[in-house]
């Protein structure tokens, strides 16, 4: 017997929603996890669900989806999809931030030409990403003794600035010359303003609110890439004022504060996961360097990226927002979920990618293997998203990992027959509980430990400093 679609669990209140806001943003793990232990505390009988729940936001309604299956129908379902908009989610958020055109933002009719012409563009950037990444990993790390104790995370977003401004701007960027303290401090203007929890704009001769600072970056912005654009200092050509303009405005997104974080973010993981962690007492370098064959090393190398992102994707979700009532199919067990029009939808990458529904008895753990010689039906994580709107930088982004670890362990083809490569040493074991529920070396992290551990807003990352020692090494 079918059962009556239902709203999501949870009924907060107006004057609730001042703290759920605060609450949220702090940790967005802490805040999930709490709400469905209290579903699961109500219902013991369906203890292992990954029920939608409700929560308010910025004083809006929002259905927070953390199941595989819900998030997979909101991103792949066309009866679901047409009825979501990306523009109303981030009108408030990102909109004035990275005006249009904007792929990111767009929605139906407009988005899927308007994505295909930047799909064409991207594969062309496709062809020499490899070299340019192998190459700014080489020039960063050997600009740093050997020896030397650095801030895994830091040195990361470093070399994530170092690849966004190399690729896109054609600046060889070593973190002291004027267009990258210049460019990198604007975004960060940007992003604060983008990410304030007091979004209103205020400008004084005393006092500058984060949003009306970084409006302000946004127009500069917009002027400095514009003229670099122009003066063909970017990997897109450009024949008149209309595509100059829109190139423009996506060089603020591909060069923004956010995607070097969100890149650092996935290297500091892989990386950790690469030289601490320790399948039978023997780290996945020593694992991938003992596979005679390279193109099983290559392909275990990919597992490994692939089983990064499943567990600690970059971004931990994203929003859509109703425009007519939707129902989300459940379990037999729990009702369909009626999400009204004008609600806001946050897809929860995290909690869908460790759903035991879809990845078994193993899925919050780390499995380096997972993926190897996997079936192409084996089910990813969210990290790009999927469906229509899966990130444009998929791929690209998955080549930079794949080619950063590639050339720290010195499998990256060179001519060189003594490739210079380099290592890391530190305390696996050592690490926080929260970062290791991260990674997904420890599974059942409570969530105050996440909370404590992780910052995950805008981008998931540890909140202290990861040290590590750095060593460079010669192959023959």
């Amino acid at each position: 017997m079918s059962q009556a679609p239902v709203l999501p669990f949870g009924s907060p209140t107006t004057l609730s929603g001042i703290s759920e806001n605060f609450s949220f943003h702090s940790s967005p793990e802490n805040f999930i996890t709490a709400r469905v232990l209290s579903f699961q505390r109500a219902h013991p009988q369906l203890a292992d669900s990954r029920t939608p729940i409700r929560a308010k936001v910025l004083n809006r309604n929002v259905a927070v989806l953390s199941s595989y299956e819900n998030v997979r129908q909101v991103l792949h379902d066309e009866a679901i999809t047409k009825s979501l908009s990306s523009s109303q989610a981030y009108d408030e958020l990102m909109a004035p931030f990275f005006p249009p055109p904007n792929l990111l933002l767009l929605d139906p009719p407009d988005h899927p030409e308007r994505k295909d012409i930047w799909l064409a563009r991207i594969v062309n950037l496709n062809q020499g990403i490899r070299s340019i990444v192998h190459r700014c990993v080489m020039d960063h790390f050997h600009s740093i003794s050997s020896g030397s104790m650095i801030d895994l995370y830091d040195s990361m977003k470093i070399l994530s600035w170092r690849i966004l401004l190399t690729t896109f701007i054609h600046r060889e960027a070593n973190g002291e010359g004027d267009d990258f303290v210049e460019i990198e401090a604007l975004q960060d203007d940007l992003l604060r303003g983008q990410f304030s929890l007091f979004p209103v704009s205020i400008n004084t001769p005393f006092w500058c609110s984060p949003r009306s600072k970084g409006l302000k970056a946004r127009h500069q912005l917009q002027s400095l890439l514009r003229t670099q654009v122009a003066e063909g200092n970017c990997p897109f050509a450009v024949s008149n004022a209309e595509e100059e303009q829109d190139v423009a405005n996506h060089m603020l997104l591909f060069t923004s504060s956010l995607a070097a974080k969100a890149i650092a973010s996935l290297l500091t993981a892989v990386l950790l996961n690469l030289f601490m962690f320790k399948e039978a007492g023997i780290c996945l370098r020593t694992r991938v360097k003992s596979l005679e064959d390279p193109k099983k090393r290559s392909n275990y190398v990919q597992s490994l990226v692939l089983e990064t992102e499943r567990l600690s994707p970059p971004v931990v979700g994203i929003m859509r927002r109703t425009t007519q009532d939707i129902v989300l199919q459940n379990t037999d067990q729990i009702p369909p979920t009626l999400v009204p029009k004008g609600w806001d939808i946050w897809l929860y990458f995290l909690g869908a990618g460790r759903d035991h529904a879809v990845f078994g008895e193993t899925a919050e753990e780390f499995v380096p293997s997972r993926y190897y010689d996997a079936p192409s039906s084996q089910p990813e994580g969210f990290a790009f998203g999927a469906g229509v709107k899966t990130c444009l930088g998929k791929d690209l982004m998955r080549m930079v990992a794949v080619t950063v670890v590639e050339t720290c362990i010195g499998e990256f083809q060179s001519s060189d027959s003594t490739v210079p490569v380099v290592g890391f040493e530190g305390d696996g074991l050592g690490l926080p509980a929260g970062v290791q529920g991260w990674l997904g070396w420890q599974s059942k992290v409570k969530p105050e430990e996440w909370a404590r551990d992780i910052k995950q807003l805008p981008t998931q990352r540890p909140r202290k400093p990861i040290m590590v020692k750095l060593k460079h090494q010669l192959t023959a």
